[in-house]
């Protein structure tokens, strides 16, 4: 059987280029990350549309918006509410303490039980989440243990990812190429179906990182968060004078954020230090005002203003931390509302009662104008405001995972009721009951109807950001379906690789969708890569079921760069890595499984003649 060749007339070929120009323009733009991804899925959507490379006319608009409704996207939805609910319980704080026990001896036992632990987990629950919850608390235990956060953040990611592809749920991935082989008439994966493959790549794994890994790790030593983050010489004290124009004045009168890009962090009047509401403060003489701003901003509002700089001052993490006042590192997480925006427009300031001093992205550190920076997910911010402040940040809307968290493990009665109905879930669809649509479904409203979860805060686990990602990426599959796109592309990868076989087309797909899934999202790679792998099978005359299961894997199993997963963004800035360390510790491990894919993947799922 050859590849169905796509229509030879000048409409269908127009259609062709047209649709690999938005592909391309659609990587660039998720190489680029200028813009946020689901922006870019949604203006992919629309373009399509526009050109009518899906058809926007009634009534086959269900073409074009078939990504909202599909079995895919409600599934993991019901995923990230079904993980929320764990995690709200204390389902899974309970293994802080367990960890904190079973890790006593050194850096290498504490090693093993993270990755060991996180690989399971997230077998069950998603791959953020599990990051999201174990983060702070291996931060916490390795401050305790004097061992440096670069040489056990990484692996945690990595352990994560890997033990993600062992069941459907495990990874957003899995659910994805599933619900797209239904689409394309094919048996969709079973809730252990990859577990065989998946288990494999989770043992090689950690032995490759305790082995290997490890001798690769950074060692890169804790330092305070003040010398982390050179702020230094942006922290100064100030003495309002009795002749200062900040008399009486509140700073939001006296707009000192606004001419001179100074912000009060604190005010000192006598034994008395004010941060509640700190801008509606009015300034007496005497008082002394820590402030951070630029020397520039800081000596114009000298000598306008009339204070005296206090040069003797000393700053440092007990100063800023000291009292009720803290001083701690936020993570943006991939569920906060900084993701995508800047402080300023998401009013942090005077939303939170907290000052964000400085910004750590990508190990960039920026101190000026931190309000007018736009986060993503991973960013560190270095915030300082009252304890019980800091402490919300945690909840919704700002969801910023705090590097440093209480190991006591939380006992609500509520948590072994989330662990049972997650149990039914994976159990009733694992046993064919009820596919893991309706088993998500039902388990959803199980956590709402027993307490584990708020109406509210069941719409707030999820994940949008992923959603509206793949509501405007499925419908691409469709259109590369349609035009003949997928066809023209399997048969060039055909014509370069079928001389070697099967397993050499197989073996190409698993490493084209490794490097599409490094430089752009997972999940996109997949939709883009689904229709051409089952259409190399068509012209092979073979299952496809090989192909979909390399194109999972691959796309599932992104190591190499901080890009290719939220998971490994997420560890980035506290990791203190850089860009070569995916590089050095991703790659081989990539090259790895590559090479176990492409032995393994045709003697548990073997290159049948093709269903009729």
């Amino acid at each position: 059987m050859t590849v169905r060749q796509p229509a030879a007339t000048i409409a269908g070929m127009l259609d062709i280029v047209l649709l690999l120009v938005v592909i391309v323009a659609g990587f660039a733009l998720f190489i680029s990350e200028r813009v946020r991804a689901d922006v870019v899925a949604l203006s992919i959507l629309a373009v399509l549309m526009g050109l009518g490379l899906v058809r926007p006319d009634f009534p086959t608009l269900e073409e074009s918006i078939s990504g909202f409704g599909d079995a895919a996207t409600i599934t993991i939805a019901a995923m990230f509410v079904l993980s929320s609910g764990l995690t709200r319980t204390g389902a899974i704080g309970w293994i802080s303490a367990w960890l904190e026990r079973v890790s006593e001896g050194g850096e290498l036992r504490l090693f093993l039980a993270v990755m060991v632990t996180v690989g399971v987990i997230s077998a069950f629950i998603n791959n953020a989440a599990a990051v999201a919850i174990f983060l702070p608390i291996v931060m916490t235990l390795a401050h305790r243990r004097g061992i440096s956060p670069s040489r056990l953040l990484l692996p945690l990611s990595f352990a994560s990812i890997v033990g993600g592809t062992c069941t459907l749920i495990g990874t957003s991935t899995n659910i994805l190429v599933s619900s797209l082989a239904v689409r394309h008439g094919l048996a969709p994966f079973s809730m252990f179906e990859l577990t065989k493959l998946g288990s494999v790549f989770l043992v090689v794994g950690l032995v490759y990182l305790v082995v290997v890994g490890r001798r690769l790790l950074p060692q890169r030593p804790a330092t305070t968060l003040i010398r982390k983050y050179k702020l230094a010489r942006y922290l100064t004290g100030l003495v309002v004078n009795d002749k200062s124009a900040l008399v009486g004045k509140t700073a939001a009168e006296a707009r000192l954020s606004e001419l001179y890009d100074v912000s009060i962090l604190e005010i000192i009047r006598g034994e008395e230090r004010l941060q509640a509401g700190i801008r509606d403060h009015r300034m007496q003489s005497g008082d002394h005002l820590l402030v951070r701003g630029a020397l520039d901003g800081i000596l114009e509002m000298k000598r306008e203003e009339g204070v005296d700089i206090r040069s003797e001052l000393k700053f440092g993490d007990s100063v800023l931390g000291g009292g009720e006042s803290g001083l701690v590192e936020g993570i943006v997480s991939p569920g906060s509302l900084l993701a995508g925006q800047t402080l300023a427009a998401a009013d942090f300031q005077n939303r939170s009662g907290v000052f964000a001093l400085g910004i750590r992205k990508h190990g960039e550190t920026i101190r000026d104008k931190v309000g007018r920076i736009r986060l993503d997910v991973g960013d560190t911010l270095l915030l300082q405001g009252r304890k019980g402040a800091l402490k919300h940040l945690e909840d919704r809307p700002f969801s910023l995972i705090l590097e440093e968290v209480s190991l006591e493990g939380r006992h609500d009665r509520k948590a072994i009721v989330a662990i049972l109905i997650l149990a039914a879930v994976v159990g009733l669809a694992a046993m064919g009951i009820v596919s893991i649509l309706l088993g998500g479904i039902l388990g959803c409203l199980a956590m709402v109807a027993t307490g584990c979860l708020k109406p509210q805060e069941a719409y707030e686990s999820v994940d949008w950001l992923v959603i509206i990602l793949l509501a405007g990426m499925i419908p691409l599959g469709t259109a590369m379906e349609r035009t003949g796109t997928a066809d023209l592309i399997a048969t060039g990868i055909l014509d370069l690789t079928r001389a070697w076989g099967p397993t050499a087309v197989l073996s190409a797909f698993y490493l084209l969708t490794t490097i599409f899934s490094s430089i752009m999202s997972h999940n996109a790679a997949a939709v883009v890569l689904v229709p051409i792998g089952i259409a190399a099978a068509t012209a092979l005359g073979t299952d496809a079921r090989p192909f979909l299961v390399a194109i999972t894997f691959a796309a599932s199993s992104s190591l190499a760069t901080p890009f290719g997963y939220h998971t490994n963004l997420m560890v980035y800035s506290p990791g203190g890595y850089r860009f070569v360390d995916y590089l050095r510790i991703g790659i081989p491990l990539n090259l790895l499984f590559w090479l176990l894919a492409t032995v393994l993947i045709p003697v548990f799922w073997p290159f049948a003649a093709a269903p009729h």
